[in-house]
């Protein structure tokens, strides 16, 4: 549109030029007096006994055209043919005369003018510029209106399509989002039911001195575990795209705390030594945000460290506040087979695997899905880098929030 209206403005331009410039060659080649001058053109006379000029004439531009015809009148080459007029006859039956071009310079303009020499008189015809200013002032007004309702019609024909186009969209994933969170719902009391009636059965077996069946026992009350465990993951990942949760002041701190002593039995079996910052002993590092799943997030990291950690080894998760650029950071920190960080993108897809050379690659599940879906819903970012000596250390980068310790629970 803007293309659109600046070409029609320069091919404006040139026309009118053209046009201008036929009409003050003609009115030089056929002038005779300086009585009935064309509409919108002046003329002035240099005659041997005085100037005239057409009745209007701003002295100006008068005396500049006087100049110019005299400067012309001194100069031969000033006054060669540069125009080519019609040789029809003139009103009293004279032969027309070949204007020249001439330099008219008042009140800061350039005023487009032609001079012609006839028997000891010097005529100029200068066009009111005046006249081009108020026309172009009004087409370039009126394509500046058009223009605005163009562009103003074209984003409402755009934005209302994009609605449409969009909507049904939006709606499916809606729909997704509701039945996830539905049969999340729906999933967890018969899992909760299978995993008691699971740990029961095992109970029983032990009681009994069924050793032969607990191994099968003992998978069937993980997978119920794994189970459910996905099952939540689902149900908090479509509260967090629905924006259901209310934001409070987190403790980072306390919030590695709960997770380390949570983990600490399943890191020791492991053969895992599990470290965490202690609250009592440390400033609190505060975020806003929603306990429960910055909770869930820290965990699923240290589960994942844990898990990919050799026996005998650490991991140590580290809080810490960078108060310069505002931000909060929750390190998980291994010292296992490490991940490349540029798989980072693709181990965030929901059960991503990491590269491996002989195809036993790092698993991640929902979890570290998750994880990004949860820091992104706070404003936050998921880094990963490698850990000095091997391993992988996953950072949490979280906004900083103004808040006094006393607002803490």
């Amino acid at each position: 549109m803007l293309l659109a209206i600046l070409g029609a403005g320069f091919l404006f331009d040139r026309q009118q030029a053209t046009d201008i410039r036929r009409q003050v060659d003609a009115s030089a080649a056929t002038v005779d007096d300086v009585v009935d001058a064309p509409p919108g053109i002046w003329l002035v006379e240099l005659a041997p006994d005085g100037t005239r000029t057409t009745t209007g004439t701003p002295p100006a531009v008068r005396d500049a055209a006087v100049a110019a015809l005299r400067v012309a009148g001194t100069n031969p080459e000033a006054t060669a043919p540069e125009a080519t007029v019609s040789d029809a006859a003139t009103p009293n039956g004279a032969a027309p005369h070949r204007p020249f071009t001439i330099t008219v310079e008042a009140d800061g303009r350039d005023w487009p003018a032609a001079g012609v020499q006839r028997e000891g008189h010097t005529f100029a015809a200068v066009y009111d510029i005046r006249l081009h200013a108020t026309q172009e002032r009004s087409l370039l007004t009126a394509m500046g209106v058009a223009g605005v309702l163009g562009v103003a019609l074209s984003a409402l024909t755009g934005w209302l399509a994009g609605r449409r186009a969009v909507r049904p969209l939006a709606d499916a994933l809606d729909l997704q989002r509701q039945f996830i969170a539905d049969a999340s719902h729906e999933l967890r009391t018969p899992l909760s039911v299978i995993s008691i009636r699971a740990q029961m059965l095992r109970r029983h077996l032990r009681a009994q001195g069924r050793g032969d069946l607990l191994p099968e026992v003992d998978q069937l009350v993980d997978d119920t575990k794994v189970m459910s465990d996905v099952v939540s993951d689902l149900l908090l990942s479509a509260q967090l795209d629905a924006g259901e949760a209310t934001r409070e002041p987190v403790n980072l701190v306390h919030v590695a705390e709960q997770v380390g002593r949570s983990l600490e039995p399943y890191a020791a079996e492991a053969g895992v030594r599990l470290s965490w910052p202690e609250s009592a002993a440390r400033r609190p590092v505060v975020v806003d945000g929603v306990s429960s799943s910055l909770r869930r997030a820290v965990l699923a990291l240290v589960d994942n460290a844990v898990a990919h950690s050799t026996s005998g080894s650490s991991v140590e998760v580290l809080v810490s506040a960078d108060e310069e650029a505002r931000s909060a950071h929750v390190d998980v920190v291994d010292h296992g087979a490490g991940v490349d960080p540029e798989d980072l993108e693709v181990l965030t897809r929901r059960f991503a695997r990491a590269k491996a050379d002989e195809g036993a690659g790092r698993r991640f599940g929902l979890g570290l899905a998750l994880v990004t879906q949860i820091v992104r819903s706070h404003g936050g970012a998921l880094e990963v880098v490698e850990t000095a000596g091997g391993g992988a250390t996953f950072r949490l980068v979280l906004p900083l929030a103004s808040v006094d310790d006393a607002d803490l629970d």
